[in-house]
């Protein structure tokens, strides 16, 4: 088994160390990650849907890409790494834009995952036929229309991340009023 190292805080977001990932997760410590939503011009959202031996919510459909920021990393370029690692993606730290932070918190089996969660957004089309899966990771993707994650009565196999779809979609009619006020 690999072992993953990641920075660890209190839950007021203070470093406190670095620890192995996996008890963070046992022991239900305070560590970051990232999640990076990708959107196209037909107002799609990418989801991936997990892969069948994930330990953490198998199968699911989730965010187009997350993962644990690594000890010492910064969390664009886990955006960009994890881009990369997960589906193949090569994007730059000026397509990605930071939407917010969030804390989650989940519990599945045996893990208890606490986490400071920095939120990406990432506007592009993409060709789904070009993309390489982790297959550690991912399944498979597939682009669907944005208010399935924003429904208030979410598909049963898509993650619950329901406090941060309300402030995605929030963030998102705010740009789209922007946009439209400026047309004017």
């Amino acid at each position: 088994m690999e072992h993953e190292l990641i920075d660890y805080y209190d839950e007021n977001g203070r470093l406190l160390g670095v620890i192995d990932k996996a008890i963070a997760h046992r022991e239900g410590l305070w560590h970051k990650s990232v999640h990076l939503w990708i959107f196209n011009s037909k107002n799609q959202v990418l989801l991936q849907k997990r892969c069948a031996q994930k330990k953490f919510f198998p199968g699911y459909w989730d965010v187009s890409v997350a993962g644990h920021i690594s000890a010492g990393e910064n969390s664009i370029d886990t955006s960009l790494r994890e881009a990369k690692e997960e589906i193949g993606l090569n994007t730059n730290e000026n397509e990605i834009e930071f939407a917010f932070t969030i804390k989650e918190k989940f519990k599945w089996k045996d893990i208890q995952s606490n986490e400071f969660v920095d939120v990406y957004i990432l506007n592009k089309d993409i060709n789904l036929s070009k993309l390489k899966f982790q297959k550690e990771e991912v399944e498979t993707v597939q682009f669907v229309d944005k208010s399935i994650i924003f429904s208030p009565n979410p598909n049963a196999d898509i993650f619950p991340h329901y406090e941060e779809y309300k402030l995605l979609e929030n963030l998102i009619n705010e740009k789209e009023k922007d946009l439209w006020l400026k047309k004017f």
